[in-house]
This record gives C-alpha cells, sequence and structure tokens, in this order.
C-alpha cells in the first residue's frame, strides 16, 4: 500500500477521533449544566438593587414541564396574577388589567431588571449555545466558551465557569455581537436536592451601569411537579 496514503489516512483518522471526542465532550457539558439547573418547582424572589438598596421587589412561582416553562407572580398585590409562559418556541405574558396575551422578545429585560426574560425562562443552554473552547482550571473547574447558535439568542457568546466535579455552574459572563462585556452572573449558596446540587441565589450584574443589580433566591426547591400538561399551554394562561 502506499506510504503516502497512508500517512494520509492516519492523519484522517485521528483527526476524527479528536473531533468525535470533542463533540462527545462538547455534549457532555452542556447536558450536565442543562441538567444541574433543571427544577420543576421553585418560590422565587427577585430583588432590583440600586446604590446599595432595594427599589422594587417580585415574589413569583416558578413551573417547568419537559420543555416548557411557566411564571406565576405572587407579590407585590400590583403584579398578582401576572402570569408568563415559555412553550419551547415563543415566550408570552398574561396581563390581568387588560384580560391580554401578549408576545414579548426573549433578549427584552425582565420586568425592568437587570436580568432578561431569557436569563429567567431559558429552557436550556444547549438550545441556545455550542461550546467553541473549553479551558481547564483548578479545582475541577472548566471554562467553557459558548457561541450562540442564532441571533434570536440573548448573548452571542458567554464565558462560563462551570464546575465538573459538583456538575455545577459558578459563574457566567455575557458579550454582545461587538464582543463587549454587558453582564456578568454569580451562582451562590450551592444546595444538593435529590443527589443534584442547584444554585439557590443568582446575583446579576449590568457591567453598562455599575451602580444596579439584581438578586434571585429560590426556596422550597423540587426537581419534580404533578402539573398537568394543559397548564404549559397558552389558553391556560388566562384561567
Amino acid at each position: 500500500m502506499n506510504t503516502k496514503f497512508l500517512i494520509l489516512l492516519t492523519a484522517f483518522l485521528c483527526l476524527l477521533t479528536n473531533q468525535t471526542k470533542a463533540n462527545m465532550l462538547t455534549t457532555d457539558y452542556l447536558s450536565d449544566l442543562d441538567e444541574s439547573i433543571y427544577m420543576e418547582y421553585a418560590s422565587m424572589k427577585m430583588e432590583m438593587i440600586k446604590d446599595n438598596r432595594v427599589i422594587r421587589y417580585y415574589d413569583m412561582e416558578f413551573y417547568r414541564s419537559a420543555n416548557k416553562m411557566r411564571m406565576e407572580f405572587t407579590a407585590p398585590a400590583s403584579e398578582k396574577g401576572r402570569r408568563m409562559l415559555n412553550d419551547n418556541s415563543s415566550l408570552w405574558m398574561y396581563l390581568p388589567r387588560t384580560s391580554k396575551v401578549i408576545k414579548l422578545p426573549f433578549k427584552q429585560s425582565f420586568m425592568g431588571s437587570d436580568a432578561s426574560n431569557a436569563d429567567l425562562m431559558r429552557l436550556c443552554f444547549k438550545n441556545d449555545y455550542e461550546v467553541v473552547n473549553s479551558i481547564d482550571k483548578e479545582n475541577d473547574i472548566v471554562q467553557l466558551e459558548l457561541k450562540a447558535k442564532n441571533l434570536e439568542v440573548a448573548y452571542n457568546k458567554v464565558i462560563l465557569q462551570y464546575d465538573t466535579k459538583r456538575k455545577v455552574p459558578i459563574s457566567q459572563e455575557m458579550y454582545s455581537l461587538s464582543n463587549k462585556l454587558i453582564k456578568t452572573m454569580i451562582y451562590e449558596n450551592i444546595i444538593k436536592i435529590d443527589g443534584a446540587y442547584i444554585p439557590s441565589t443568582i446575583l446579576i450584574k449590568e457591567e453598562l451601569q455599575k451602580n444596579t443589580e439584581t438578586k434571585l433566591y429560590y426556596t422550597n426547591i423540587k426537581k419534580r411537579n404533578a402539573k398537568p400538561t394543559e397548564y404549559f399551554t397558552l389558553g391556560s394562561l388566562r384561567r
């Protein structure tokens, strides 16, 4: 057999093997990441902070099925009854004062906070991003560079610090199309539920406006809920 052909064949097989390993590694990271933050119920409090002072808050209940997500506002009284639904294709909000349902962009700020709608209502990273680079750090931490799959995704690039031992995110930086850092997210107070580690507090900092931040507190977290399929439909938002 021709020696040059053997060399080329060997090189091709090595490249194919390395690419397969890289793809498996990438898929595993994103799958583990999505699993680590997966929950089907939680009570949630959002605090919007400016100059170290809470200027607004919302209390909510969060529900999820495998591929849909719903949020119910319970406080303050002026927002009670407001509901949101991610039906795996679009984001909707029910306004109790007018009994209307409106469609929302995922990139839009969530209720005027430092978080976007996607930050709170994202179903999974794997749908929106692909890993384009990974760097091993100390203490079982790997740094993942995520690239948005399309322009509809809230952030073009995300640099995420991921704890591979506990399989939980530690922090992430979100960048614009022009590669400008626009937001930082810190995952804190890691707790263990049903054998999985989940962040119970998330701090979101707006990098373009240094004196504001948003905190999310999750309590009563459950990996499963008993809500019927109909609860996660657009028609159910008015009921």
